[in-house]
């Protein structure tokens, strides 16, 4: 996605919102875990007590009232982030820095701060992003700093695009490539686990017909899991120490993904989500250390 930095809503100020916090607290769940694990299809009982570095994103989950939900299923907007103009809302990325590990039974503090809200001009139209701070606190002790980027757009015009054709593209340069073809079912149920009500990942005519994809699209947060995941199985003993993602393009269920990583230098790693096209459609880069 290509935009530049020309404000397209200059009547627009919304730098109040800037700097504006909430905090949210859970306890670190064992049946989340055992949840994502299966999700994963890993073997039962793995999860054991290890620390998964992304399972703060099956924690803290939204508990708005069912009367407070916006037409897409999210909270609507006006409450903590701010009512931006535009209809259609996306998991950008994020940057994450671990610091210490999140063990079950503990209890878990969350500070989320608005760092910045830009709007822009990019080529499918006006843009507004949204980057979030999160700290993580485990049992006090600060576990994770999370920068999360949204980004929110104009509404879909004309018909979907058709469905690309499900091929094996030619992958060269990495170390690794694991495949992955993510159904309905993987959407439903990482949607059920994060409690994520977004009716692009389980409505097919409001996917197609009200957000203009040809599909159902795959949460951006499931695919970066998958690909760290994908990391850990072909690196074990590593520790994470960051980790970042970027969605360049959308994934759509019952389309192959291929997982792929390779080595950036010591202790650090490139990851992406190729799709089916052989298109780039995540990029990532994870850093670590010997456990």
């Amino acid at each position: 996605m290509t935009e530049t930095a020309t404000p397209v809503e200059a009547d627009i100020d919304f730098s109040a919102w800037v700097g504006k916090s909430e905090v949210a607290t859970d306890t670190a769940a064992r049946s989340s875990i055992r949840g994502l694990f299966a999700l994963l299809d890993h073997p039962a009982g793995s999860e054991g007590d290890r620390h998964v570095p992304l399972s703060h994103w099956l924690h803290f989950n939204p508990t708005e009232r069912q009367s407070g939900l916006g037409e897409d299923g999210h909270p609507a907007l006006g409450g903590f982030l701010p009512p931006v103009p535009l209809p259609r809302r996306m998991w950008a990325g994020s940057r994450i820095e671990f610091r210490s590990a999140i063990r079950t039974g503990q209890d878990l503090r969350r500070t989320s701060t608005i760092d910045s809200i830009a709007f822009k001009q990019g080529k499918s139209g006006r843009l507004c992003f949204i980057v979030l701070r999160h700290d993580v606190f485990a049992d006090e002790v600060l576990a994770l700093t999370e920068h999360q980027s949204l980004v929110y757009r104009e509404a879909a015009t004309g018909s979907p695009p058709p469905s690309p054709a499900v091929a094996q593209p030619a992958l060269e340069g990495w170390g690794w490539v694991r495949s992955c073809l993510p159904t309905e079912v993987m959407l439903f149920r990482y949607s059920a686990l994060t409690f994520n009500a977004h009716r692009i990942h389980y409505d097919l005519p409001y996917a197609t017909g009200t957000e203009g994809y040809p599909g159902l699209v795959v949460q951006g947060p499931l695919v970066a899991t998958l690909l760290l995941d994908a990391f850990a199985q072909h690196n074990p003993g590593q520790e994470e120490t960051r980790f970042e993602f970027a969605a360049k393009r959308p994934l759509f269920a019952n389309q192959l993904i291929q997982l792929c990583g390779r080595s950036a230098g010591a202790g650090r790693a490139e990851l992406a989500a190729v799709d089916s096209q052989g298109h780039m459609a995540v990029t990532a880069a994870v850093e670590f250390r010997g456990a």
